[in-house]
């Protein structure tokens, strides 16, 4: 939305589940202040209105396009929180708080068996950090299972759904976790992903700092704290839940798209392409190493062969064929890390990507329910000028033209022959529209700063995602060079062994002397 011609005053607020947090999180509350706007994509939405419908006569005195709307004859009042009401702080964003020191550990995973839900698998979860809400700073191990992520993850979903929460790891990824859940590969691929999931909200300088998150990581009595903790949740109601599907639909596009939010969406589709063919590509060298790692296993059972006909150098021989099969190990234990810290670390990428266009769309859908409710508001004003001066003609874009709409002509007709008190019906008519549109231009305003605020969110929150991108691509590249460095310094080592063996072979004598 351009500023160029609508000054939005977003109502940055405090977080509503943690008062003593200073950061500004514009859609835990809304002002219930009006505001005076314009803005040019509602106006290009006005003016692509069609004609309200013809009215089709019924049983009911009053035939009008009030039969359509909510049925609803007082203005909603705004959603409450139980909290105190959060200062208003503009949003500078540019200067984005930075997170504070948190570290997170996840260890020691063990297995146990609950009468009624059965076999799972609990980590021990150890966090130091300087975040004030925290009750100390000091390592206060926890013991979490993988359903206790399941709810730190749904209810940061929603406390803040204009953040991109980081997306936990599937219960069942059957791509690349081979064996069942309770299987030492499972167990550590799961504890690897749920680290990562810990890691990105330790660095976020809102996640953090969330009654959710610190009842996760440090509550002893987390059965209950998590019940109680769901219940301040704040849930908000706007009446653009009661429109039909008609006027408020799913694949409806927006009039004017923010180039802004279009090219966040441009850039993470070209990562996740990239990020595909980075993963396609190693799986055709991974498919190379695990053939040549076949290869060479072979190799050593074809020279170990050779070694019990050539008796006079058996010994050596033998000795080459376990370099061969040791050569062959180290080349799979490269490959196994190669999987587990590079390739998770694609994987975890591609779904933080999944999570950030997520929230991209539940933009566009606040911008989408501004404009509908603007356009709803435009055909309400629209009947209620109508009403109020039955000899006015309106065109499309309710600018008054001169003469009668035919379906007004018709219902007054039909209200004639029913013996109706035309005049009676009018004023309740218009009364009720009156109401209708102060009730729509409250409920305009609310999503204007519900849109605006959730916009200012998102650029942060793509800030976030670009840093966290960056080190994660680091980190799993590094990873990646480590375990080819391993590899190679562990293979120079191991042939290194075999060479004095090899080197006091004697053509007349055969094998030299045994070398260790």
């Amino acid at each position: 939305m351009s500023e160029e011609y609508v000054e939005w005053d977003v109502h940055a607020t405090n977080d509503a589940l943690t008062p003593r947090v200073e950061y500004d999180d514009p859609l835990s509350q809304f002002s219930e202040s009006e505001h005076q706007y314009y803005s040019p994509y509602v106006a290009a939405a006005v003016q692509d209105t069609p004609p309200l419908p013809p009215i089709i006569p019924s049983s009911s005195p009053i035939i009008d396009s009030m039969d359509s709307l909510p049925a609803s004859t007082t203005p909603p009042t705004p959603t409450k929180s139980p909290f105190v009401p959060p200062k208003s702080k503009p949003i500078e964003l540019s200067n984005a708080i930075e997170p504070l020191a948190m570290d997170i550990t996840i260890s020691d995973p063990q297995k146990h068996q609950d009468a009624t839900q059965g076999a799972f698998i609990s980590y021990l979860v150890t966090t130091n950090t300087q975040v004030e809400n925290f009750s100390s700073s000091l390592p206060r191990p926890v013991r979490r299972r993988y359903q206790d992520f399941v709810w730190l993850h749904t209810t940061l979903s929603l406390e803040y759904p204009a953040c991109i929460v980081p997306p936990l790891p599937e219960k069942h990824r059957l791509e690349y976790i081979k064996g069942d859940r309770f299987s030492t590969e499972f167990i550590q691929r799961r504890q690897l992903s749920l680290q990562w999931f810990l890691d990105r909200i330790s660095r976020h300088p809102l996640l953090q700092k969330s009654q959710c998150t610190r009842i996760f990581l440090e509550s002893t009595d987390f059965k209950n704290d998590k019940r109680s903790q769901v219940l301040n949740i704040p849930h908000t109601t706007s009446i653009i839940d009661s429109i039909s599907d008609t006027l408020v639909n799913a694949f409806a596009k927006l009039k004017k798209p923010d180039e802004r939010f279009e090219e966040m969406k441009e850039q993470i589709s070209k990562l996740e392409d990239n990020l595909n063919t980075v993963e396609k590509l190693y799986f055709r060298i991974n498919k190379r190493q695990l053939d040549l790692q076949n290869d060479y296993a072979n190799f050593a059972n074809s020279i170990q062969g050779l070694s019990a006909l050539e008796t006079n150098i058996t010994n050596s021989l033998y000795r080459f064929a376990e370099t061969s099969k040791a050569y062959s190990k180290a080349m799979k234990d490269m490959t196994e890390v190669e999987e587990v810290q590079f390739l998770n670390e694609i994987h975890e990428l591609l779904a933080y990507c999944h999570a950030a266009k997520d929230v991209l769309k539940a933009r566009d859908q606040k911008q989408l329910d501004f404009e509908e409710l603007s356009v709803y508001l435009h055909q309400t004003v629209q009947l209620r000028d109508r009403t109020q001066y039955p000899g006015r003609k309106y065109n499309d874009r309710g600018m008054a033209a001169g003469g009668l709409y035919i379906s007004d002509y018709v219902t007054d007709k039909l209200n004639e022959v029913r013996g109706v008190n035309m005049e009676r019906a009018r004023r309740e008519k218009l009364s009720k529209l009156e109401l209708r549109v102060k009730e729509l231009q409250d409920e305009v305003t609310r999503a204007n700063d519900d849109s605006n605020g959730f916009s200012n969110q998102v650029i942060k929150e793509f800030e976030v995602f670009q840093k966290t991108k960056t080190l994660e691509l680091k980190q799993g590249l590094l990873a990646y060079a480590d375990c080819h460095i391993e590899f190679y310094q562990k293979g120079i080592a191991i042939w290194e062994k075999v060479l004095p063996v090899l080197e006091s072979m004697d053509g007349v004598k055969g094998d030299g002397p045994t070398i260790n």
